[in-house]
């Protein structure tokens, strides 16, 4: 499974593959949403459209964020023995 991860100035968030084009948007412990692609979901935090609050309300405001999903760290996940 893939994640991916960005480290703003509120945490981290994380896009995690949990099944075929199943993905889930997380902000430190918080689940945000649910998407069909990991693309999908790293667009509603480039345009601040997460509905967590303290992210959203930075919209206007700052200039440096993951405008694409290349843009964010991809994590290899350790695959059990």
């Amino acid at each position: 499974m893939k994640i991916y991860t960005y480290n703003s100035d509120i945490g981290t968030f994380e896009i995690r593959e949990v099944g075929h084009e199943q993905y889930e948007l997380w902000l430190e412990e918080e689940r945000l949403g649910d998407y069909a692609s990991a693309e999908l979901a790293a667009q509603d935090v480039a345009n601040f459209n997460t509905d967590y609050p303290e992210w959203d309300r930075f919209k206007n405001e700052l200039e440096k964020f993951p405008a694409t999903l290349r843009e964010w760290s991809s994590v290899k996940e350790e695959t059990p023995l």
